[in-house]
């Protein structure tokens, strides 16, 4: 659904007036987008997010913060030239935002186009015995936590030491293997298709394509293999039994979802709002200056697959 604005108007007033038809279009189209508003620069941001959202959600540990307040984060930091695959916020976690608010503060000259992709559509275009194994099995996510690639686990899980970590981690079904501080794997057991049984529906949701090496551009596979075996890349996936996930299914995964999506192209003091219980995202690659923040809401805990 897209929303336009006058030039002036308010976007935190605008949604507190219409929150009602906003939660609904959430629900059906899964996203709104918000162009011409007054945005109000970041402190309007977070102010348009807090009333999109019941409660906004502090200290993630997967994007870095860009406000003092905790809850506006950058976007990403991901090579421009290459694209970010299609995923669900945090579905590789035992909680995740079911809204995801994304703020244009600079728009790319070229490329760098929002993408969604429908998670209702991707179950309904999958082949059937592929979803009846993903349904059985589910996932487990395994995060090798290395010095010097991507965050840290003291980062991520908002930790200082290693008892911290354990502590804190295994009330939600966690599992470590840590010979050092500078080498940590965790690991989580979990779905592959979000029931939202309050709405009677579902939808794909998961993180593989952010995990599986075969998803990977061609450039990073080969960097990775330099220094570890594909079972022992910084991030992989596979069926929650432990056995690998074909390379020709997860192309055919990315396929579909992107039969299944929609793209956005973007302009100064956009805000998309997104539903990402129901709708995985991405970002095209681009050139040249492209500023992005993110704010995240509502937060949902592990479900049944």
């Amino acid at each position: 659904m897209n929303i336009s604005g006058t030039q002036g108007e308010s976007l935190s007033q605008w949604i507190q007036r219409h929150r009602s038809d906003i939660d609904a279009a959430l629900w059906s189209d899964g996203y709104v987008l918000f162009r011409g508003f007054e945005v109000g620069g970041l402190e309007g941001f977070e102010n348009s997010a807090a009333v999109a959202c019941d409660m906004l959600y502090k200290h993630y540990g997967d994007l870095p913060l860009a406000s003092a307040s905790d809850n506006v984060y950058f976007a990403t930091p991901y090579p421009k030239h290459l694209e970010i695959q299609f995923h669900n916020e945090a579905s590789h976690t035992h909680t995740w935002p079911s809204r995801q608010l994304f703020y244009c503060l600079e728009p790319a000259p070229e490329g760098g186009e929002w993408t969604l992709s429908d998670g209702r559509k991707v179950l309904a275009a999958l082949p059937p015995e592929m979803l009846s194994e993903f349904r059985a099995k589910g996932l487990v996510y395994r995060r090798r936590f290395i010095r010097g690639l991507d965050a840290s686990w003291q980062q991520f899980f908002k930790v200082d030491t290693l008892e911290q970590l354990r502590d804190k981690i295994a009330p939600t079904g966690h599992e470590i293997d840590a010979p050092s501080e500078n080498d940590v794997t965790v690991s989580f057991r979990t779905h592959a298709v979000l029931q939202v049984p309050e709405r009677g529906t579902e939808a794909w949701f998961n993180q593989i394509l952010l995990h599986h090496p075969a998803a990977l551009p061609q450039e990073v596979d080969a960097l990775l293999c330099k220094h570890f075996s594909r079972d022992k890349f910084p991030r992989t996936v596979f069926f929650g039994d432990g056995s690998e996930i074909p390379a020709e299914w997860v192309k055919t995964i990315d396929s579909v979802l992107n039969q299944c999506s929609t793209r956005i192209p973007t302009q100064a003091n956009d805000v998309l709002l997104v539903n990402n219980l129901l709708l995985a995202h991405g970002r095209r690659p681009y050139s040249g200056n492209r500023q992005i923040r993110v704010a995240l809401g509502d937060m949902r805990a592990h479900a049944t697959a």
